[in-house]
Protein backbone atom coordinates (compact mmCIF):
# COMPACT_ATOMS: atom_id res chain seq x y z
CA UNK A 1 0.00 0.00 0.00
CA UNK A 2 2.79 2.16 0.72
CA UNK A 3 4.47 1.46 -2.18
CA UNK A 4 1.26 2.67 -4.42
CA UNK A 5 1.11 5.86 -2.46
CA UNK A 6 4.43 7.06 -3.41
CA UNK A 7 4.16 6.00 -7.24
CA UNK A 8 0.83 7.87 -7.60
CA UNK A 9 2.55 11.36 -5.78
CA UNK A 10 5.55 10.98 -8.44
CA UNK A 11 2.87 10.68 -10.87
CA UNK A 12 1.18 13.93 -9.70
CA UNK A 13 4.69 15.78 -9.71
CA UNK A 14 5.15 14.88 -12.86
CA UNK A 15 1.93 16.02 -14.22
CA UNK A 16 1.44 19.06 -12.73
CA UNK A 17 4.22 21.41 -14.22
CA UNK A 18 2.96 20.41 -17.34
CA UNK A 19 -0.40 21.12 -16.75
CA UNK A 20 1.15 24.81 -15.66
CA UNK A 21 2.99 24.59 -19.25
CA UNK A 22 0.08 24.69 -21.07
CA UNK A 23 -1.59 27.59 -19.33
CA UNK A 24 1.38 29.46 -19.98
CA UNK A 25 1.46 28.93 -23.84
CA UNK A 26 -1.92 29.73 -23.93
CA UNK A 27 -1.81 32.89 -21.92
CA UNK A 28 0.86 34.17 -24.82
CA UNK A 29 -1.22 33.61 -27.62
CA UNK A 30 -4.12 36.06 -25.64
CA UNK A 31 -3.37 39.58 -27.33
CA UNK A 32 -2.45 41.67 -25.14
CA UNK A 33 -2.72 44.94 -27.45
CA UNK A 34 -4.40 45.89 -30.81
CA UNK A 35 -1.83 47.63 -32.79
CA UNK A 36 -2.48 50.45 -35.02
CA UNK A 37 0.09 51.86 -37.89
CA UNK A 38 -0.42 55.87 -38.36
CA UNK A 39 1.38 58.68 -40.39
CA UNK A 40 0.90 62.24 -40.61
CA UNK A 41 2.71 64.28 -43.05
CA UNK A 42 2.85 68.65 -42.89
CA UNK A 43 4.52 71.11 -46.18
CA UNK A 44 5.29 74.51 -46.08
CA UNK A 45 6.25 76.44 -49.26
CA UNK A 46 8.72 78.87 -49.28
CA UNK A 47 10.54 80.97 -51.14
CA UNK A 48 13.57 80.51 -53.22
CA UNK A 49 16.30 82.51 -51.42
CA UNK A 50 19.37 80.89 -53.06
CA UNK A 51 20.85 81.05 -56.58
CA UNK A 52 22.89 78.59 -58.83
CA UNK A 53 24.32 80.27 -61.58
CA UNK A 54 26.28 77.56 -63.97
CA UNK A 55 27.90 79.18 -67.37
CA UNK A 56 30.82 77.64 -69.63
CA UNK A 57 33.85 79.44 -71.35
CA UNK A 58 35.16 78.05 -74.46
CA UNK A 59 37.33 78.48 -77.53
CA UNK A 60 37.99 76.17 -80.83
CA UNK A 61 40.68 76.91 -83.44
CA UNK A 62 43.43 75.09 -84.60
CA UNK A 63 46.02 76.30 -81.99
CA UNK A 64 45.74 75.31 -78.15
CA UNK A 65 48.14 78.37 -77.06
CA UNK A 66 45.55 81.23 -78.32
CA UNK A 67 42.93 78.96 -77.57
CA UNK A 68 44.68 78.66 -73.05
CA UNK A 69 44.75 82.56 -73.65
CA UNK A 70 41.10 83.27 -74.78
CA UNK A 71 38.95 81.16 -72.33
CA UNK A 72 41.74 82.54 -69.45
CA UNK A 73 40.93 86.19 -70.78
CA UNK A 74 37.56 85.58 -70.40
CA UNK A 75 37.79 84.17 -67.21
CA UNK A 76 39.88 87.16 -66.01
CA UNK A 77 37.68 89.58 -66.99
CA UNK A 78 34.32 87.84 -65.60
CA UNK A 79 36.56 87.90 -62.34
CA UNK A 80 36.80 91.30 -62.21
CA UNK A 81 33.13 91.96 -62.50
CA UNK A 82 32.85 89.61 -59.77
CA UNK A 83 35.58 90.93 -57.82
CA UNK A 84 33.81 93.62 -55.71
CA UNK A 85 30.40 91.46 -55.34
CA UNK A 86 30.06 90.09 -52.02
CA UNK A 87 28.57 86.70 -50.57
CA UNK A 88 29.47 84.52 -53.83
CA UNK A 89 30.66 81.00 -54.08
CA UNK A 90 32.45 80.20 -57.37
CA UNK A 91 33.77 76.73 -57.82
CA UNK A 92 35.36 75.78 -61.28
CA UNK A 93 33.67 72.35 -62.11
CA UNK A 94 36.32 71.38 -64.81
CA UNK A 95 38.30 72.08 -67.89
CA UNK A 96 39.02 70.35 -71.10
CA UNK A 97 41.04 70.30 -74.18
CA UNK A 98 39.15 68.24 -76.87
CA UNK A 99 40.81 67.15 -80.33
CA UNK A 100 38.45 68.11 -82.91
CA UNK A 101 38.22 65.47 -85.73
CA UNK A 102 37.18 65.45 -89.04
CA UNK A 103 37.42 62.89 -91.94
CA UNK A 104 39.64 63.09 -94.89
CA UNK A 105 37.99 61.39 -97.70
CA UNK A 106 41.51 61.47 -99.58
CA UNK A 107 43.11 59.00 -97.83
CA UNK A 108 39.78 56.98 -95.56
CA UNK A 109 41.04 58.24 -92.14
CA UNK A 110 40.30 61.06 -89.62
CA UNK A 111 43.06 63.46 -88.84
CA UNK A 112 42.74 66.37 -86.28
CA UNK A 113 41.03 69.39 -87.05
CA UNK A 114 41.65 71.61 -84.52
CA UNK A 115 41.51 72.04 -80.84
CA UNK A 116 38.37 72.84 -78.45
CA UNK A 117 38.57 73.83 -74.40
CA UNK A 118 36.09 74.38 -72.59
CA UNK A 119 36.19 75.64 -68.82
CA UNK A 120 32.89 75.48 -66.64
CA UNK A 121 32.05 77.40 -63.90
CA UNK A 122 29.35 77.96 -60.68
CA UNK A 123 28.25 80.69 -58.61
CA UNK A 124 26.32 80.19 -55.46
CA UNK A 125 24.67 83.24 -53.74
CA UNK A 126 21.79 84.15 -51.46
CA UNK A 127 21.93 87.64 -53.25
CA UNK A 128 19.37 87.33 -55.60
CA UNK A 129 18.95 90.36 -56.31
CA UNK A 130 22.23 91.21 -57.76
CA UNK A 131 22.16 87.94 -60.11
CA UNK A 132 20.58 89.54 -63.41
CA UNK A 133 23.74 92.15 -63.70
CA UNK A 134 25.87 88.96 -62.86
CA UNK A 135 23.88 86.69 -65.71
CA UNK A 136 24.71 89.63 -68.04
CA UNK A 137 28.14 90.26 -67.56
CA UNK A 138 29.09 86.96 -67.84
CA UNK A 139 27.32 86.96 -71.75
CA UNK A 140 28.70 90.12 -72.03
CA UNK A 141 32.55 88.44 -71.48
CA UNK A 142 31.36 86.12 -74.11
CA UNK A 143 30.55 83.21 -71.75
CA UNK A 144 27.65 81.23 -72.34
CA UNK A 145 25.12 80.38 -69.72
CA UNK A 146 24.56 76.37 -69.46
CA UNK A 147 22.35 76.63 -66.25
CA UNK A 148 20.94 79.14 -63.90
CA UNK A 149 18.29 77.98 -60.82
CA UNK A 150 16.39 79.08 -57.70
CA UNK A 151 16.70 76.99 -55.15
CA UNK A 152 15.86 76.92 -50.56
CA UNK A 153 19.21 77.19 -49.09
CA UNK A 154 20.75 74.77 -46.69
CA UNK A 155 20.09 76.56 -43.36
CA UNK A 156 16.21 77.56 -44.66
CA UNK A 157 15.30 74.14 -44.90
CA UNK A 158 16.81 73.15 -41.72
CA UNK A 159 15.01 75.38 -39.90
CA UNK A 160 11.81 74.92 -41.65
CA UNK A 161 12.63 71.08 -41.66
CA UNK A 162 13.27 71.16 -37.44
CA UNK A 163 9.40 73.17 -37.60
CA UNK A 164 7.48 70.61 -39.44
CA UNK A 165 9.04 67.87 -38.11
CA UNK A 166 7.52 69.10 -34.37
CA UNK A 167 4.51 70.03 -35.84
CA UNK A 168 4.01 66.56 -37.52
CA UNK A 169 4.81 64.73 -33.99
CA UNK A 170 1.63 66.48 -32.45
CA UNK A 171 -0.13 65.99 -35.83
CA UNK A 172 0.55 62.44 -35.15
CA UNK A 173 -0.35 62.42 -31.79
CA UNK A 174 -3.71 64.06 -32.32
CA UNK A 175 -3.96 61.12 -34.98
CA UNK A 176 -3.55 58.61 -32.32
CA UNK A 177 -5.94 60.44 -29.74
CA UNK A 178 -8.76 60.07 -32.29
CA UNK A 179 -8.37 56.72 -33.27
CA UNK A 180 -7.84 55.57 -29.98
CA UNK A 181 -11.33 57.48 -28.26
CA UNK A 182 -13.00 55.68 -31.80
CA UNK A 183 -12.28 52.46 -30.53
CA UNK A 184 -13.12 53.06 -27.09
CA UNK A 185 -9.50 53.05 -24.96
CA UNK A 186 -8.74 55.58 -22.69
CA UNK A 187 -4.95 55.42 -23.16
CA UNK A 188 -2.65 54.44 -26.14
CA UNK A 189 1.56 53.68 -25.93
CA UNK A 190 3.64 54.86 -29.08
CA UNK A 191 5.94 52.07 -29.85
CA UNK A 192 8.44 53.03 -32.06
CA UNK A 193 8.09 56.41 -34.36
CA UNK A 194 9.97 57.79 -37.25
CA UNK A 195 10.75 61.07 -39.18
CA UNK A 196 11.54 61.31 -42.70
CA UNK A 197 11.80 64.69 -45.33
CA UNK A 198 11.42 64.73 -49.08
CA UNK A 199 13.63 67.19 -50.97
CA UNK A 200 11.87 70.51 -52.00
CA UNK A 201 9.82 70.19 -55.26
CA UNK A 202 10.42 73.07 -57.72
CA UNK A 203 8.36 73.74 -60.99
CA UNK A 204 9.63 72.37 -64.32
CA UNK A 205 11.75 75.24 -65.99
CA UNK A 206 12.55 75.08 -69.72
CA UNK A 207 15.95 75.91 -70.54
CA UNK A 208 16.57 78.97 -72.85
CA UNK A 209 18.00 78.42 -76.17
CA UNK A 210 21.41 79.38 -76.68
CA UNK A 211 20.99 81.87 -79.42
CA UNK A 212 18.56 83.86 -76.64
CA UNK A 213 21.03 84.34 -73.97
CA UNK A 214 23.67 85.95 -76.49
CA UNK A 215 22.09 89.12 -76.38
CA UNK A 216 23.56 92.42 -77.70
CA UNK A 217 26.31 94.49 -75.14
CA UNK A 218 24.03 97.33 -74.83
CA UNK A 219 20.87 95.24 -73.69
CA UNK A 220 19.66 95.60 -70.30
CA UNK A 221 20.04 92.91 -67.49
CA UNK A 222 17.70 90.06 -68.24
CA UNK A 223 14.45 89.63 -65.80
CA UNK A 224 14.01 86.57 -63.42
CA UNK A 225 11.76 85.47 -61.34
CA UNK A 226 13.23 83.39 -58.33
CA UNK A 227 9.75 81.35 -57.54
CA UNK A 228 9.61 79.29 -55.05
CA UNK A 229 9.78 75.36 -53.69
CA UNK A 230 7.52 72.88 -51.18
CA UNK A 231 9.17 71.46 -48.32
CA UNK A 232 7.52 68.13 -46.61
CA UNK A 233 8.09 66.06 -43.39
CA UNK A 234 6.28 63.33 -42.50
CA UNK A 235 6.64 61.25 -39.50
CA UNK A 236 4.72 57.29 -39.06
CA UNK A 237 5.22 55.21 -36.47
CA UNK A 238 2.95 52.34 -34.64
CA UNK A 239 0.41 52.78 -31.53
CA UNK A 240 -0.88 50.25 -29.02
CA UNK A 241 -4.02 50.67 -27.59
CA UNK A 242 -5.33 48.22 -24.60
CA UNK A 243 -6.86 45.07 -25.55
CA UNK A 244 -10.32 44.98 -25.26
CA UNK A 245 -13.11 43.01 -26.91
CA UNK A 246 -16.46 44.21 -28.74
CA UNK A 247 -20.03 42.84 -28.06
CA UNK A 248 -21.28 41.52 -31.36
CA UNK A 249 -24.65 43.26 -32.68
Amino acid sequence: MLKTMKYFIILSLIFIPSAWAGEDSTANLTPKATQISLSATLSITLPNDEAVVNYRMEATGKHAKALRKKVNDMGQLIQQQLKSEKGIKQTTLSRRMEILWRYDKVNSRQVRDGWKLVQIEQLISNHLERVPYWVDGIEKAGAHLNHLSFRISDSSMKTAQNNLRLQAIQAFRDKANTFSKALGATSFHIINLQTSQQQPVYPMRQARPVMALMRKPEASPPTLNKGEGKISVTVSGNIALPFKSYATQ
